[in-house]
């Protein structure tokens, strides 16, 4: 007869995550616990916190799943182990090759704007353009060392008071990020929302629908007589095998319109 492992029933976080991740993919706990090679008394105490779940059970779990890294570690914390993954500057010599194939791609968008960003939304890389499209619509006091695309979007120091679709472009960039931080259980990144939506609130602002004209959303600066409009796709590396190189994306503006392509050309 196996006896179940007996642990601190207050540690319920864990059994908690892993419910809502199973139910979001729509996996019963009997499936489930024949896909983990469990039996299902065995995932239900682990649900309700009965029983302590092992690495290797957490990392099946995982795998059953396709978790993200970040979420891995979610589940190993919650459940009292380290985390596994580690995330390192991007600056460290073991990412030199991923800095090159990062910057080709910027440069070779030029002379439109791109950047990398990590999973907090935090600045890593960028191009000229974007540097010089930034420095003329950002305060110099949201350029330091720790930039933050999120930040410098929404401040009323940055390029909040030059985008005329402001609305309909805050509300969905919330939501957006909103959903992404509480699927990856991302702490800092779940704060970072709040603040910002309690600055969107403290203006008065309204939730209002994106523009229908366009097919994807679309970002339209105006500062003095000169309007740019633009659209972005975001990449991400494939097969990534630690949490650094998971978390990185590539954002590319493209113009939507002739005159920002003409206007980005002349600079």
């Amino acid at each position: 007869m196996k006896i179940v492992e007996k642990w601190d029933r207050s540690h319920t976080a864990f059994g908690e995550i892993l419910r809502d991740w199973r139910k979001q993919k729509q996996i019963s706990q009997l499936d489930f616990s024949f896909d983990l090679g469990i039996s299902a008394k065995h995932l239900s105490f682990v649900e309700t916190g009965r029983s302590k779940p092992s690495k290797e059970l957490i990392s099946k779990i995982s795998n059953s799943l396709k978790l993200p890294m970040r979420l891995h570690n979610t589940l190993l914390t919650s459940a009292g182990y380290a985390p596994m993954f580690l995330e390192e500057s991007i600056d460290s010599p073991k990412f030199e090759i991923i800095r090159d194939a990062l910057n080709r791609i910027l440069d070779k968008h030029e002379p439109y704007p791109a950047f990398v960003l990590n999973a907090d939304y935090d600045i890593l890389m960028t191009n000229t353009s974007f540097e010089g499209m930034i420095s003329r619509l950002t305060d110099e006091s949201l350029l330091g060392q720790d930039k933050n695309i999120l930040k410098i979007t929404f401040s009323e120091k940055g390029l909040r008071r030059y985008i005329q679709n402001w609305e309909g472009f805050s509300s969905f960039m919330l939501t957006r990020v909103w959903e992404e931080a509480v699927s990856s259980q991302n702490q800092r990144l779940l704060g970072l929302v709040e603040e910002l939506k309690k600055s969107v609130e403290d203006h008065g602002e309204n939730h209002a629908k994106v523009d229908p004209i366009f097919p994807v959303l679309h970002l339209s600066l105006k500062k003095d007589d000169i309007v740019a409009n633009f659209f972005s796709t975001i990449t991400t590396l494939g097969t990534p095998l630690d949490l650094t190189t998971q978390s990185l994306r590539i954002e590319l503006l493209f113009p939507v319109d002739e005159p920002t392509k003409k206007l980005f050309l002349s600079l």
